[in-house]
């Protein structure tokens, strides 16, 4: 008879972590409390579902995210191939169709015979089952409750906004045109819409006087750096949006001129029927969205299918409740009276979707090997999984939730800042294949 485990949360952590579970034999029950229990940022039944964005970024060994997914690939990651199916052309990113990429992820866990997906909420720890946590940000407010409750631990949330989403057909190309940053690419997949100083002027005026959605007392001083709403970059300086997403570099038009600032738009759908607005993350109230927006000429009569809007998400103290197998402290465990506690996905403070599903392989990688052999088999320091969790888990007074970068790696010295990342790179990706061999995982 196969040994259950219990996994909380089928989203990226937690179905990667499913499918990993059952490939090593085990009887997994995924609960996923969706549609039952909504979230604030959620829509419809979906696992697996992308909220704030529909982009695993970049692809490339020397960028932070092309490295991790690259090791993801040579670990043998079932979300990453499934994303590679559903992708839509968005240059050197990996950027998918959301609904797509669910539908896959869904068909995949429920055709996985060791795999049974139970829809209904999961609220405390009361049976004595081994348990991975991959709630994720947005778990229930009684889940939430019950972890914090158990590990003694204070709550501990930001907050993070969704970009808007427009229908294709209403952008006006007398104002756009197709183009990749630098022409990289096989084919021109973003949608630019480009706007001259004094344009770009007037909305940086509107977007700092503009209404947003106020938060709490207790909620402010909590947006999460790596996705901060675009009006909190205004008010930060008049150039900060032209040196983010509004940067116009490489951005050139079909007749060579370089514009003041240029606004990308992102195939949503493999029929790019939608578009989203790169890095235009936001929480303006709608009336206000649409006022700002208008401003910018291609969108002048855009239709919107979706807003932007603000949610909050939570994670826990990583670094004081959990081991570097992602299990929580042995210690912690025994006197909360808890079953074996595992934890992957944006909730660790991994933030991210290629990071959600690097966590939940690493978390059910070593959950597999304690449960069956009474031991951890550790990724190598060098790999970029384990820079991350060992960032999640270092000692740390002011923990943050982090995207995976170079600056979580073994630091080179000696080198300029181009063969730095490609020696860290190939030193990360020749530590994954040595250990592979040695762990024997793909046999």
């Amino acid at each position: 008879m196969l040994q259950k485990v219990k996994i909380i949360g089928a989203g990226l952590a937690g179905s990667e972590a499913a499918l990993q579970l059952a490939n090593q034999g085990f009887s997994v029950q995924l609960y996923e409390m969706r549609p039952h229990q909504s979230t604030v940022a959620h829509t419809g039944d979906k696992i697996a579902q992308l909220v704030c964005s529909n982009s695993f970024k970049g692809l490339g060994k020397t960028t932070a995210h092309g490295l991790l997914k690259n090791e993801l690939e040579l670990l043998g990651s079932f979300l990453l191939s499934i994303a590679q199916k559903a992708r839509v052309p968005a240059g050197e990113s990996l950027t998918v169709d959301r609904d797509l990429f669910s539908d896959l992820v869904e068909k995949k866990i429920t055709s996985t015979q060791n795999i049974t997906l139970h829809r209904e909420e999961v609220v405390d720890f009361s049976e004595n089952i081994p348990t991975l946590v991959a709630a994720g940000p947005l778990a229930s407010e009684a889940l939430s409750q019950s972890i914090f409750k158990s590990l003694g631990s204070e709550k501990l949330h930001f907050f993070d906004a969704i970009a808007p989403v427009v229908e294709a057909d209403s952008i006006d190309f007398n104002h756009a045109y197709y183009k990749n940053r630098w022409e990289r690419g096989e084919t021109a997949d973003f949608i630019n819409c480009p706007l001259d100083k004094d344009t770009y002027e007037k909305i940086i005026d509107k977007l700092v006087e503009a209404d947003s959605v106020e938060p709490k007392p207790f909620e402010k001083n909590e947006l999460f750096e790596g996705c901060l709403p675009i009006e909190e970059m205004a008010r930060r300086g008049r150039e900060t949006l032209r040196y983010g997403p509004m940067r116009p570099v490489g951005l050139y038009d079909p007749e060579g001129k370089r514009w003041h600032a240029v606004v990308q738009l992102r195939a949503e759908n493999a029929q790019k029927t939608l578009f989203n607005m790169v890095g235009f993350q936001t929480r303006l109230k709608w009336g206000t969205q649409k006022e700002v927006f208008s401003m910018i000429p291609a969108l002048k009569n855009a239709q919107f299918v979706r807003l932007g809007c603000m949610h909050r998400n939570t994670f826990i103290e990583s670094p004081k409740l959990l081991d570097p197998s992602l299990q929580l402290k042995r210690d912690i465990q025994t006197q909360s009276k808890l079953p074996p506690l595992w934890f992957a996905g944006q909730i660790t403070g991994a933030e991210g979707y290629t990071e959600a599903i690097a966590t939940g392989w690493y978390a059910a990688w070593n959950m597999a090997n304690m449960l069956k052999h009474g031991k951890n088999n550790l990724l190598p320091h060098p790999s970029c999984i384990r820079s991350l969790v060992d960032h999640l888990v270092a000692p740390n007074p002011d923990f943050q939730p982090m995207n995976f970068n170079f600056g979580l790696v073994p630091n080179l010295e000696g080198f300029k800042k181009k063969e730095k990342k490609e020696r860290q790179a190939q030193l990360a990706e020749e530590s994954v294949l040595e250990w592979i061999r040695e762990s024997k995982i793909h046999q």
